[in-house]
């Protein structure tokens, strides 16, 4: 049967000498890896020279999908990125809703596309199927988001995927972010700053060559009886018109429905999770926003801002520069702290830092975005502070993770306290906090463990691991056990399977899925047989490697600390009984998911079984 889904080619750029190459996709490589974020990952490992720097013109950007994008579907767009990142200094990877960008890539003729060097001018990449070059950007430079993808369209068409910086990026702030299509963000980490430090602007794509599918017939059933299941769904109408304001109980739906315009949606969604609002009324009338959600454009309410129009607006502005907005509230709150403390004095400050003021915020992002003053220091991070004002300010420091903010804990900014996977997986992921512990039944929840059976199975995890997961299942409520460590294990799995598939992660998409499902939607598009154990397998496998690759860049158990600030009050509380989770029960959840994962307890490194198992030793 001949191969479906992929594209089949993998494009080279080198901006430093300008050539460009286009090479068959190796397909024994990407049935290893899947596709997508696996083969992304195998790629920049093949590259990534041991201790290079984030922002050296030897580390490369690594792009792609997986074989699904481009196919009809439901929510398969993601587009992600593998690079060495500059606040973990880790080799990471960055996702996000793809828009029309990964279909387009897809359409082009590229699953992925290696972009290496450094140019010595602003430069956008260009790819029109065949068409590719690395064109002059110097126009575009110095332009916020919106303002490049516009330019771009107007000159190459509406039907274009982007994805650009804005001018955070181009002053390579460690938290600077890339946007899709001017709306998904793609890059926590600092991926829009090692875009910057290649003076690559933005990369534009538009393709029209299709996708085939291997078995017609198979996929039109799955796809049929997926499709139906959607429809069938009885809160789907709720999705598709509060998107993520369904589950955020801080904004309240009578205003969602006052400011929103319309919703927006990747190439496939079935539900349009993303959103344009207009400010209706005030000072702000007339103000139009797109984003990723609309709980991300009124997040400054949970740092003080009064009024939700100016919430809006601040996040237009830091979107615009290309701004990671948790990092850069929490990078200001430490400035004030140190303010207040004396250790940064009036005349380093300049400004009054309010984090409730949109004056105040607008002012820094602008000091932060051209490293003005103070927010040169600021520009790098927690790190850049520490660095500039000493032991001494180090103490007053948030809780970080990997030189970032982990936004979720009992101090916030998204208050949770309950210690499930995506708490622990902020740790235990090189790139450094995320949401990525994916399908997790612990996820921004509080469940009982009878449900987790279900829910595991469906992320594929093998039927003798619950008995792992979940000691004590049958017994009386209080002999009952649940071990995070383990469970993260399965939920890490599960998330790199969509990533390599291209298939979304957001819970209200995912749902629908199954391990199951996917080797059998793999199966029908590439035409590989393939069954969930394959599949999951080949998932170890990439995130084994992920592992190992920064194995290589000189990451140890140490790393995978949690912070100390954690286990001051208000403490995270264990998942089932409430009670307070102390130092001892977190490393036995990190022992665990090692274990589980056949890494030694000990030093956190695959077992030499375990790569030979995974058919990684040569690696």
């Amino acid at each position: 049967m001949k191969k479906g889904g992929f594209a089949g080619r993998v494009l080279y750029v080198n901006l430093t000498s300008g050539e460009i190459k286009k090479e068959p996709l190796d397909l024994d490589l990407a049935q290893k890896f899947i596709g997508g974020l696996g083969m992304n990952l195998r790629l920049a490992f093949d590259r990534i020279k041991p201790g290079v720097s984030a922002f050296s013109p030897d580390n490369p950007i690594v792009l792609g999908t997986g074989p699904l994008v481009g196919t009809s579907l439901p929510a398969t767009s993601r587009v992600y990125a593998v690079t060495k990142l500059p606040q973990s200094r880790a080799i990471g990877w960055c996702g996000g809703g793809g828009m029309t960008f990964g279909c387009l890539l897809k359409n082009a003729g590229y699953d992925h596309v290696v972009i290496e060097g450094c140019s010595k001018r602003p430069v956008f990449l260009k790819i029109i199927d065949d068409d590719v070059e690395i064109s002059e950007a110097s126009s575009l430079w110095g332009k916020g988001v919106e303002d490049t993808c516009t330019s771009l369209w107007d000159t190459f068409g509406r039907h274009a995927g982007v994805i650009s910086i804005g001018q955070a990026g181009e002053s390579m702030v460690s938290f600077s972010m890339a946007f899709i299509d001017r709306t998904s963000t793609l890059g926590r980490g600092g991926f829009g700053a090692v875009m910057g430090s290649k003076r690559l602007k933005a990369i534009m794509v538009k393709g029209s060559k299709g996708i085939q599918v291997a078995d017609r017939k198979r996929y039109k059933a799955l796809s049929d009886e997926l499709l139906n299941n959607i429809r069938e769904y009885p809160y789907l109408k709720e999705w598709q018109d509060l998107g993520l304001v369904k589950s955020i109980p801080f904004i309240p739906k009578e205003l969602y429905s006052k400011i929103k315009k319309r919703r927006l949606a990747c190439v496939s969604c079935p539900i349009g999770d993303k959103d344009i609002v207009e400010i209706p009324d005030g000072d702000l009338k007339g103000l139009i926003s797109c984003s990723t959600s609309v709980v991300n454009l009124l997040t400054p309410i949970v740092y003080g801002f009064k009024d939700y129009r100016e919430a809006i607006k601040c996040i237009s502005i830091l979107d615009d520069y290309g701004i990671d907005m948790f990092e850069f509230f929490g990078v200001l709150g430490f400035a004030k702290e140190l303010f207040d403390q004396k250790i940064i004095s009036q005349d380093i400050l300049e400004e009054e830092i309010r984090l409730d003021s949109l004056h105040s915020m607008e002012t820094w992002a602008r000091k932060i975005c051209f490293r003005d003053g103070l927010g040169d220091s600021l520009a790098d991070g927690f790190e850049g502070i520490i660095r500039d004002f000493g032991k001494g300010a180090k103490r007053y420091a948030p809780y970080i993770i990997r030189g970032m903010l982990p936004y979720v804990g009992p101090r916030g900014p998204l208050v949770w306290n309950l210690f499930g996977t995506m708490e622990l997986g902020q740790a235990l992921d090189p790139r450094g906090p995320h949401v990525g512990a994916s399908g997790s039944p612990t996820y921004f929840a509080k469940r009982p463990l009878g449900q987790f059976p279900r829910h595991l199975i469906r992320m594929g995890a093998p039927k003798e691991a619950i008995s792992r997961i979940l000691p004590g299942l049958d017994s009386p409520k209080g002999e009952q056990e649940l071990k995070i460590g383990r469970l993260l294990n399965y939920s890490h799995n599960w998330f790199c399977t969509l990533g390599c598939l291209g298939i979304c992660a957001r819970a209200q998409i995912n749902r629908f899925y199954s391990a199951s499902l996917c080797a059998k939607l793999y199966s029908a598009v590439t035409g590989i047989d393939t069954t969930a154990e394959d599949l999951m397998k080949r998932s170890d496998r990439v995130w084994t490697l992920l592992r190992m690759a920064n194995i290589r860049e000189g990451f140890t158990r140490k790393d995978d600390a949690l912070p100390e600030k954690w286990f001051e009050e208000p403490a995270f509380k264990d998942y089932l009984s409430g009670n307070r989770v102390i130092r001892q029960d977190l490393d036995q959840m990190i022992e665990d998911y090692y274990d589980e994962r056949g890494w030694d307890v000990q030093t956190g490194m695959p077992t030499p079984r375990k790569l030979k198992e995974l058919g990684l030793k040569e690696s």
